[in-house]
């Protein structure tokens, strides 16, 4: 297993992840795949985990506009088939030590409470990430927002 930044030719394995989880809405296939083209011109940051051959896994990350140490992780997402091997595990460890690199401190996300949600909300838990509040009828009627946040260490 590699990390590695993606490339153009994974277009279609991260594509293929985001499509194969089931998680995502296909507008927010289309939301993701078009952030992470905009993360190859480098308007995000983008992360990849390589295993077997191919990007199994990947990380759009950015920072967070008029903060000083502040970023969002806007998408995670990993191949069903490479779910229990650590893939997110060692993409979640790049993408702290990307932000700690960069002089950040803290990562915030946002994930909707559907429940086809429930095993990234549970991710973000395990990872160390906390509930910092939580938007009713965000998304929609009956969808609420749910706001995580990560402390990622004082800096000097």
């Amino acid at each position: 297993m590699t990390v590695r930044p993606p490339t153009a030719a994974d277009r279609g394995a991260v594509l293929d992840a985001l499509t194969s989880c089931r998680a995502f809405s296909e507008l927010e296939v289309e939301v993701a795949i078009g952030m992470f083209d905009e993360g190859l011109a480098g308007d995000y940051a983008l992360l990849g985990v390589e295993a077997e051959g191919s990007l199994c896994g990947y990380a759009c990350i950015g920072r967070a506009s008029l903060t000083e140490r502040s970023w969002y992780l806007y998408w995670i997402c990993v191949h069903p088939a490479f779910h229990g091997r650590g893939v997110g595990q060692a993409l979640q460890a790049a993408v702290e030590q990307l932000v700690l690199g960069s002089g950040g401190d803290k990562l915030v996300l946002e994930t909707s409470a559907r429940r086809q949600y429930g095993r990234s909300r549970r991710f973000y838990e395990s990872a160390g990430f906390s509930v910092q509040g939580r938007l009713v009828d965000f998304y929609k009627r009956g969808e609420d927002c749910i706001i995580y946040c990560k402390a990622l260490g004082a800096l000097p």
